[in-house]
Parts: C-alpha cells; structure tokens; sequence
C-alpha cells in the first residue's frame, strides 16, 4: 500500500512539474515593451510620480490620490508595456498599480490583484484583453471596487451594479466579436461604449504588433493618448 502510495504522489509530481515547466516555456514568449515607451515616458516625467516595482508589481503614486487604479495586463504581456498609460494617469493624480501576473497570465490567480485593492479610497480596475475578462472576476459583487474599465475586452461576471467603460477599437481582431456581444448584458444599460477609430487590440499596451491583430491605422502613441483621454475623462 505505501509503495503504490509513493507511486501515486510521484506521478503527481512529476505532472505539476511538466506543468510548471510547460508554463515556464510557453510563458517566455511574452510581448515585451518597447523603447519607444520609456522615451515617451521621458519626455512627461514628473517629479510628483514616484515609481516601485517588486516582484509582485509596479506601482506609481503620488500625494493625495484621488482614487487607486489597479490595472490587470492582457494575457502574455509583459506587465511594463503598459506603463506609458499608468504613468500618465499617475500624472494626473491617481495611484496606479500593474499587477504583476503570475507566468503573465493572470486567469491562473484570478482574486491575487485584489490585494492592491486600497481600503481608503475608492477603486478601479482596468483591464486589457484577458485582464479586463480577470478584471471583471476581481470586481463583481466587489463593494471596494467601484468603476471598471475593460480595453479590448468583456466581461465574464455581473458588472451592473458598476460604473463600466468599454473602449474597444476599430482594428482589434484580437478580442472575440461574438463573446462580446453576448456578454453585454453582463453591464447595465448606462455603461458607455467607446471605440477607437483607426485602432488596434496590441496598441492598448506599448509592446508592438501581435500576432492576429488587425494592422492600426494611427500610431501608438496616438491610440494611448485617445485612451488616456477617455479613461480621465470617465473617472473624473
């Protein structure tokens, strides 16, 4: 009996180690940002935005917040692709925290960025693409969480008691069309849907083409700052 015992947790083992290490691998493929971001960021930086990463995040505050934003990377994403956005928002007067996902993939621990959560003051999740699906799994039936933006996403729980805002862009081919249409009635009838004309699913971050995306037709910096725009104008 102890010996088939013994067999039986080997085998386990050996499978949650295939797993991992198939995890590893598949995960080393992640879209990484590009230079072109950090120069960006160069060119607005600010003394008022202090910036902390560790290995769970990356996080920019600044004095007398006005709400905390945790925002949730899309799926194989490097988590520093979208700091261009959250830098900017940060610059704004928010408290801005990336979530760093586990093997970048954020469905796997979908409740971990509940813990950057602020007690203090009111919250929002944003989203993109399989983080804005996590996102809506992080803030439904959530009282913290308040408003909820989803970028070339849905969601996949009840948001009707949330302040909900969809950007989704013209060019997106990386976000199912049908999913999303039927997950509408996952939001209330007031949630705003706003749609980036000449934009695509890879340019809601700053890491470069993807593959099975439609091909933008306006610039990165051009669709983070319509972004940018939105999301300011939304919360504030």
């Amino acid at each position: 009996m102890k010996r088939i015992m013994k067999r039986i947790l080997i085998g386990i083992l050996v499978v949650i180690l295939i797993l991992v290490v198939g995890l590893f691998v598949y995960s080393s493929n992640s879209y990484q940002a590009l230079d072109d971001m950090v120069n960006q960021i160069a060119l607005n930086e600010s003394s008022d935005v202090t910036r902390f990463e560790d290995s769970d995040e990356i996080t920019f505050t600044v004095s007398n917040p006005l709400k905390q934003i945790v925002f949730i990377p899309g799926g194989l994403v490097e988590p520093d692709s979208y700091e261009y956005l959250a830098y900017m928002l940060a610059k704004n007067g928010y408290n801005v925290t990336i979530a760093k996902a586990f093997f970048n993939l954020a469905i796997l621990t979908p409740n971990y960025s509940k813990r950057f959560l602020s007690d203090e003051l009111d919250n929002i999740i944003i989203g993109h693409s399989l983080g804005g699906v996590v996102g809506s799994m992080v803030a439904s039936n959530n009282d913290l969480v308040d408003q909820v933006i989803l970028l070339g996403s849905y969601p996949i729980r009840d948001l009707t008691d949330k302040d909900v805002l969809i950007i989704t862009a013209e060019h997106d081919a990386g976000m199912d069309q049908d999913s999303f249409d039927e997950s509408l009635v996952l939001v209330s009838e007031d949630t705003e849907i706003f749609n980036i004309v000449g934009g695509n699913h890879a340019q809601f971050g700053w890491y470069g083409p993807q593959k099975g995306d439609g091909d933008a037709e306006i610039s990165t910096i051009d669709q983070q700052n319509i972004v940018i725009a939105k999301i300011l104008d939304f919360i504030g």
